[in-house]
């Protein structure tokens, strides 16, 4: 009995030895990945120095990347437990309507599949239908990371639910979950690159070219966009040169929010933003053939926080902790109003980027939906917030909220400019579907 209990003893020192090595392993390996990307944008590593900090533009020093393992390890774990009482949480959102109610398989989706996928793929974006993209792929915050669409309270915005997303999930399908990735799925397939399931974006297997972030803000694009293009060079299933492949990127929640009132000079800020997107964006045009760029404005966060009613207080304090650059009831009027037109010059900033000839080629364009950009707060009939439309913190949206926004996304693409959806209220899900016609089967990807 001792020699048996001794084996089992040592085997299983063994494995967990084994399984440590591999997890260290695996770190350095990632770690050595990061910084090489980040080195190829010109990012290193650096001892902290309070005298070269400024404007809000923060040093990436050595205690960043230990800091980040343990962030990782942390929200790694966090999620684990939110999976394993996943139909609790589902049940949850169900009771109170933060879930989308589920279509019969007896309904069609209101778009015909017929003329909607080009025989051979096309030479120009112009002639680009729904079925002829290849490779879907999203970028930005925790909003496109799919944080607490699935909750019980604040505390569970930590966890992503990826799979969901408006802009890079496609668990399941629209019947179930409605996302851009879905409604794709319907004319295309073999679509590729969304998020199999819920998982942190270090697990490529499952979240696979959803490598959107938490906290993530503008000046962070160009590192994802980096990123992006190494796996998309790795990935075996991906044809550079063949395949069309479209890109959502939304960013703006946190600059506006927790780093605006860092800045000397709101201009300056918008600078800034202007010369991320330029750089991010040249950086895709140039190594990434036949791409098609969705950029989703930026909403009018005061415009949509201070519509709302009957404000829950854990909503309460995330907003004035989470968003104190402009919830914050210590701000003058002179300062709010500041802050407001600094706002609405990041909103078009967005627009005017995205129409600069530069961005616009035979095999590469990009579109600004503003489609978020004048949004209230949902109501119900008597007035009161519709909080169906969000998560437990009151900012984050639910799988209702996300699949509300992919059916003004999927709208928007086939739209020109002057009829883009910019609604002041938030519609009903299906409440309209644009759909490919025989005179304009083609995506909308010019500026009119």
């Amino acid at each position: 009995m001792a020699n048996y209990t001794n084996f089992w003893w040592i085997y299983s020192f063994c494995v967990l030895s084994f399984n440590i090595e591999n997890v260290i392993g695996l770190r350095i390996r990632r770690q050595n990945r990061a910084d090489q990307l980040l080195g190829d944008i010109g990012v290193r590593a650096q001892t902290y120095n309070r005298h070269v900090v400024k404007n809000g533009i923060q040093q990436y020093t050595y205690f960043d990347q230990n800091l980040r393992h343990l962030f990782l390890n942390t929200r790694q774990s966090m999620l684990r437990w939110a999976l394993e009482n996943i139909e609790g949480l589902k049940k949850r959102g169900q009771s109170e309507g933060k879930l989308q109610i589920p279509v019969p398989k007896k309904m069609r989706f209101r778009c015909s599949k017929n003329n909607t996928r080009s025989t051979s793929p096309p030479n120009s974006i112009e002639r680009l239908r729904p079925g002829d993209i290849d490779i879907i792929a999203a970028i930005g915050d925790s909003l496109s990371a799919g944080n607490g669409i699935l909750s019980n309270n604040a505390i569970d915005m930590i966890n992503e639910f990826r799979g969901l997303t408006f802009s890079g999930g496609g668990l399941s399908t629209w019947r179930r979950f409605v996302t851009l990735p879905n409604i794709l799925k319907i004319f295309n397939p073999k679509l590729y690159g969304f998020a199999v399931t819920n998982s942190l974006v270090v697990n490529h297997c499952s979240s696979r070219l959803n490598i959107a972030e938490p906290m993530i803000m503008s000046r962070d694009l160009i590192f994802q966009a980096r990123v992006l293009i190494d796996l998309l060079r790795r990935d075996p299933k991906v044809n550079m040169e063949r395949h069309w492949k479209l890109l959502t990127v939304y960013v703006g929640n946190n600059d506006i929010c927790s780093d605006l009132c860092h800045w000397d000079d709101g201009q300056a800020f918008l600078d800034q933003h202007a010369l991320d997107l330029r750089q991010a964006f040249r950086l895709l045009r140039d190594h990434v053939p036949r791409l098609l760029i969705n950029l989703i404005v930026a909403p009018n966060i005061p415009k949509v926080l201070s519509t709302m009613t009957d404000v829950p207080l854990q909503c309460f304090v995330v907003h004035r902790v989470g968003c104190h650059c402009l919830i914050n009831d210590r701000l003058n009027r002179t300062q709010l109003r500041e802050r407001m037109e600094t706002l609405i010059g990041w909103q078009r900033v967005d627009m005017e980027i995205a129409r600069l000839p530069e961005f616009h080629r035979e095999d590469f364009a990009i579109v600004a939906h503003p489609m978020l950009a004048n949004m209230t707060g949902p109501t119900k009939p008597n007035g009161r917030t519709d909080w169906r439309f969000f998560s437990h913190d009151c900012f984050h949206f639910s799988q209702r909220g996300h699949a509300i926004i992919s059916n003004l996304l999927w709208n928007s693409m086939l739209l020109p400019d002057d009829q883009k959806p910019q609604p002041l209220n938030v519609p009903e899900l299906f409440e309209r579907v644009v759909c490919p016609s025989q005179e304009q089967p083609f995506f909308v990807v010019r500026p009119s």
